[in-house]
């Protein structure tokens, strides 16, 4: 029964009474984690991992229907809504191209470069919808890193400016000392490019590339629930960047001329199309005895949804179990604050949607908190259903872990956020001594293994600390 929800009792202890962890737990309480049952928990992540929801993948009426149902169990156990009937609006958005995406890139009236969608031009998923013109700014590789030593920005204006930048990043920079592997990885990534020159007030960004790729292959006409890209609607319009490549071979002669000291100017239409899908965070709480801050308590309720193939991937352990144990500790902290037992700090309970396609509900959040307090700490809960089984450690999954059985992990929880929070990790351990679990401490080995990959990371990102 997932060890007695060890959560409920590190939220009490850690995030929701003000007083010393030492104190007993409270009776009111005890006697509410004791009311949840095995068959509880069991029928929450049955329903959720069913066929009839065809894995809750984002787009499809599964997902739907996965949010009205955990709404309804917050509603049967009388969990008060944390907004209008527990549902976080989050506008999303599944980029498709046009056939009119175009680039020209001109000096004074005559034109350089006139392209469309082929081997030496394609958008990019990462872009805007809108159009960007303006004068052309070569911006080296476009990393904008001072912590590292690095700028590719610096002196530069690039307001109002269509950037064009190389692929990747500058070999230096990846021999840095201070970036792991994951680091190295994401630094020259089109995404942090993308970032960078929004941050910098460029209006477009065009990479260099050696390769284009299928259009096909980036833009497919009918993606699957399972491949299909989403993001968040609102962040697209109110920071709108024109995204796209160029072949080696056609930037060549603008590189020459702006080496020359021509001014240009290009005109980015990437003719990306985006309609906006309302799609829901839920969100339930238990009020505190103090108003001014809150704690939140997570999981996603997303999965990967149906393949090309038609496969369903049903997502019981990911993450039906950890939307299964955030209910039922929602209902145990309701009971209990019936009986009395109010936290000291009102607790948010939120299953996220949009996880698998990059903690779009979670970033949302962050932004549009609910209710508008002080967050002190974020608990997430990920993949609870089962003990841990590594058969072969060279298996990519699993790189950098030792081999191990399921048989020898029972009552295992690993703890992720350590290095992040110790002192919140030092209460976790407090609040095992009364559960007496196996809690590992053994996945921090990057900021990205924690907190990057997770619906944790957009609380990691911000002033939202500490986080689990």
């Amino acid at each position: 029964m997932l060890s007695r929800l060890v959560t409920v009792l590190l939220l009490w202890f850690v995030g929701a009474v003000a007083s010393a962890p030492t104190v007993p737990l409270p009776a009111a309480i005890d006697h509410a984690i004791q009311q949840v049952t095995a068959a509880e928990l069991r029928e929450h992540v049955a329903v959720l991992a069913s066929d009839r929801l065809a894995g809750r993948g984002l787009g499809h009426e599964g997902n739907k229907e996965a949010e009205l149902y955990i709404a309804g169990v917050l509603r049967s156990a009388k969990v008060l809504p944390a907004v209008a009937n527990y549902l976080q609006r989050v506008d999303v958005y599944s980029p498709r191209l046009g056939r009119s995406a175009s680039l020209t890139i001109s000096e004074a009236d005559e034109s350089i470069v006139e392209l469309h969608v082929g081997s030496d031009f394609l958008p990019q998923p990462e872009s805007g919808e809108r159009a960007a013109n303006g004068r052309l700014l070569f911006v080296q590789h476009g990393i904008s890193s001072p912590t590292l030593g690095h700028d590719d920005y610096a002196n530069l204006d690039a307001r109002g400016a269509v950037v064009l930048a190389l692929d990747g990043a500058p070999e230096a920079l990846l021999r840095s000392s201070q970036l792991s592997a994951e680091d190295k990885a994401d630094i020259g990534a089109m995404d942090r490019k993308a970032d960078d020159a929004r941050a910098h007030g460029a209006v477009g960004l065009i990479v260099i590339r050696s390769y284009i790729g299928d259009a096909e292959g980036l833009w497919p006409a009918h993606p699957s629930v399972r491949s299909a890209e989403y993001r968040l609607y609102g962040a697209m319009q109110e920071k709108p960047l024109a995204v796209a490549v160029i072949s080696e071979r056609a930037a060549k002669s603008v590189r020459e001329a702006l080496e020359q000291s021509q001014a240009l100017t290009a005109a980015l239409n990437p003719d990306v199309i985006a309609h906006p899908i309302a799609v829901d965070n839920i969100l339930g709480m238990v009020e505190g005895q103090t108003p001014a801050e809150v704690v939140v308590v997570g999981a996603h309720l997303d999965h990967d949804g149906i393949d090309d193939a038609g496969r369903i991937y049903n997502g019981a352990d990911d993450n039906a179990s950890g939307t299964a144990a955030v209910l039922a500790m929602a209902a145990a902290f309701t009971r209990a604050a019936a009986q009395g037992a109010r936290p000291a700090r009102a607790v948010v309970f939120a299953l996220w949607n949009g996880e698998e396609k990059g903690s779009l509900g979670a970033e949302y959040y962050v932004s549009h908190p609910q209710p508008a307090r002080r967050v002190v700490a974020n608990i997430n809960l990920d993949m609870v259903g089962r003990d841990e089984d590594i058969p072969d450690p060279d298996d990519p999954r699993y790189r950098g872990f030792a081999k191990t059985r399921a048989a020898d992990n029972t009552n295992v929880v690993h703890l992720l956020g350590y290095t992040y929070a110790p002192d919140l990790a030092h209460e976790a351990e407090i609040a095992n001594e009364t559960i007496h679990l196996t809690v590992k401490q053994d996945y921090d080995r990057t900021r990205r293994a924690w907190c990057g990959g997770l619906t944790t990371g957009p609380f990691c990102s911000t002033e939202f600390r500490p986080s689990f």
